[in-house]
């Protein structure tokens, strides 16, 4: 079984070993950095379950990086430390997701019970996730006349892809509208191109983070994550056609793209 693995940062070396020492002993595999720049550049290149970040630092404080990385890991657990606590930044912590706040000197078996009590958050988080998930597909499942069930791994293999006045040329990585390309990200580009091979077709929020972003979220995180490229993508959409194709929310379970002709019949 993998160990857990941790990032700590400090800016001071000295509070970066101890804190590292202190988790080695306990059995996590961690990664160390001296500021927030390099903590992000360390993220990139592994993922990991849990951040300890001190707040006050130079070129990015705690804050700040837990905010960034929240925005692209929202699965990670986060600790920030400080030496200097005030309410503003305690506030700011919490409401961008922090799942504790230490103030130093703190002892190891402070350190500890901590990342053990933001470990067991997050597990939690995950398994209600998983379970909602089974309960939102099951229910989907129930419901007459369902189309069968196309996993992530479907692929259309069609050189061009066509949806009212959408035109898709998978070749050529392009997207017309109304004779108007479209400017769209890669991601957003794979969440279209698959809407549009399968229309009518709902598909929930951890397969489609799979298909357009490449990698496995847990539903939680994958609602957030495809969210934000459906929202970005329907405002693409919308300024290239007054009457944009709609792509529709699926309460509790993801999204379809619905065609021009299943629009006017609403």
């Amino acid at each position: 079984m993998s160990k857990t693995k941790i990032l700590v940062v400090d800016d001071e070396a000295v509070i970066l070993n101890f804190l590292v020492r202190v988790l080695e002993r306990e059995g996590y595999a961690v990664q160390s950095a001296m500021d927030g720049q390099a903590a992000l550049q360390t993220m990139t290149q592994q993922p990991f379950d849990l951040l300890l970040s001190d707040i006050k630092m130079d070129r990015m404080d705690g804050v700040e990086l837990l905010a960034e990385a929240k925005a692209r890991y929202p699965h990670m657990a986060v600790i920030l430390l400080t030496g200097h606590a005030t309410v503003p930044s305690a506030i700011a912590a919490l409401r961008n997701g922090a799942h504790n706040y230490l103030l130093k000197p703190v002892k190891n078996e402070d350190i500890v019970a901590a990342v053990e009590s933001a470990l067991a958050d997050r597990n939690r988080e995950q398994r209600r996730d998983q379970l909602e998930a089974i309960a939102a597909q099951l229910a989907h499942l129930a419901q007459p006349g369902q189309p069968p069930a196309i996993t992530p791994d479907s692929q259309d293999e069609r050189p061009t892809l066509s949806c009212g006045p959408l035109i898709v040329n998978v070749a050529a990585h392009s997207v017309q509208l109304d004779d108007r390309e479209l400017d769209l990200t890669p991601t957003e580009f794979r969440l279209l191109a698959h809407l549009c091979a399968h229309p009518n077709v709902t598909f929930n929020y951890v397969a489609l983070v799979e298909i357009a972003c490449g990698y496995t979220a847990s539903r939680q995180e994958a609602r957030e994550i495809i969210g934000t490229h459906v929202l970005n993508t329907r405002r693409k959409l919308g300024i290239a056609e007054k009457q944009p194709l709609y792509i529709e929310s699926v309460r509790g379970i993801g999204y379809r793209l619905l065609p021009p002709a299943a629009q006017n019949g609403a």
